[in-house]
């Protein structure tokens, strides 16, 4: 109870002291021009209105009309009034003072219904946007779900197929056998590279990428990532450029081929046929730059502003080349864990370029 009285009893104190500090002014430098001295307490209730309500407001109207009173109208120090014209600027005072503090807190009770309606408002729209990332969450695990059972039934149709034929076909060849042999075998390395994709993209996910840094020769990660991917060209020819001398970086060198892979992987699968993966390494800024270039339909802007996103594919190609989407996001995620970055560029009919930086080993540069 007491704690309840405490906040009221203190505003009326303070609402007393400030209309006493500026009755105190005016009669300490012997102002008598009534209007200033009405404008002066009407500002305090006008203040009093703004920061504590009607409430304190009427008490504060009440206070200094009497201060007005008795301090200022003649005959000064009492509380009646001599001149009728000073009955009219005392209950005018009073007036004014009252409608002031009923307008400062209708104008205070707006600004608090137009803030609650604009945190309503982020809060529905914090909601709402809450919303569509669940829905995007189940969109994109809807398309992992669905590309990832497509890509593993492809190989694992092609293994068993080979399996059937073999167990069924007792008058098949030794070249026959060798070449079932041979497709087994180049399925089961496409379901373990879908494997490793997954596990890759978990381990970045949940942030335990480590990486084991080594000098290396970019040279030598880009011809180890062309044997990796000979399967995947497709029979492409791969042309790597390079600047002479090229300083070493520091890198996990399993990690950066692996993004070599997924670039060349890219490049070969959206190239014109017979036409070459181009790869470039130059020294520019402090680091090393490297380029993939294919010769194919290239990008539009709202695909290039998506590619490197979880799971996109373009719409154009999502049904007829095998992918998960996720290939990009991986290789641009270890680029960034090395302290670099990656971006494509592209022009229509062209070709696209994806490329990557990492930062030079300091001691070679």
């Amino acid at each position: 109870m007491l704690k309840r009285l405490a906040k009221p009893a203190i505003r009326v104190v303070a609402i007393c002291s400030f209309v006493g500090m500026v009755t105190g002014f005016h009669r300490l430098i012997g102002l008598t021009n009534e209007t200033t001295i009405a404008l002066s307490l009407l500002l305090i209730v006008l203040a009093v209105a703004t920061i504590w309500g009607l409430a304190e407001s009427l008490i504060a109207s009440m206070v200094a009309t009497l201060c007005f009173n008795y301090f200022f109208l003649p005959p000064v120090g009492t509380w009646s009034i001599s001149d009728p014209k000073n009955w009219v600027a005392m209950v005018s005072f009073l007036v004014v003072s009252i409608v002031v503090s009923q307008l400062s807190e209708r104008a205070r009770r707006k600004t608090r219904e137009a803030l609650q309606h604009q945190e309503e408002k982020i809060r529905l729209g914090e909601l709402a946007k809450q919303g569509e990332i669940i829905r995007k969450n189940e969109e994109f695990k809807n398309t992992l779900l669905d590309a990832l059972a497509h890509e593993l039934k492809t190989p694992l149709t092609s293994v068993k197929a080979c399996v059937t034929a073999l167990r069924t076909d007792g008058t098949a060849n030794a070249s026959e056998h060798e070449e079932l042999l041979a497709i087994m075998e180049e399925e089961t390395d496409r379901l373990n590279g879908l494997i490793t994709e997954l596990l890759q993209m978990s381990r970045v996910e949940v942030g335990k990428q480590r990486l084991n840094r080594e000098r290396c020769h970019i040279e030598d990660l880009v011809n180890a990532s062309i044997q990796d991917s000979a399967k995947l060209l497709g029979g492409r020819t791969v042309e790597m450029i390079a600047e002479t001398q090229l300083p070493e970086v520091a890198a996990d060198r399993d990690l950066i081929q692996t993004v070599l892979r997924y670039l060349i992987d890219n490049a070969a699968k959206y190239s014109t046929s017979g036409k070459p993966v181009e790869i470039r390494a130059a020294q520019e800024d402090g680091q090393l730059k490297i380029s993939v270039r294919d010769h194919g339909p290239g990008l539009g802007e709202t695909e290039l502003s998506m590619v490197f996103d979880r799971y996109y594919r373009g719409a154009e190609t999502a049904q007829g080349i095998p992918g998960m989407g996720i290939g990009l996001t991986i290789a641009r995620d270890i680029v960034v864990a090395h302290g670099g970055r990656m971006w494509a560029e592209s022009r229509p009919l062209v070709g696209s370029s994806f490329i990557f930086t990492l930062p030079l080993d300091r001691e070679n540069v």
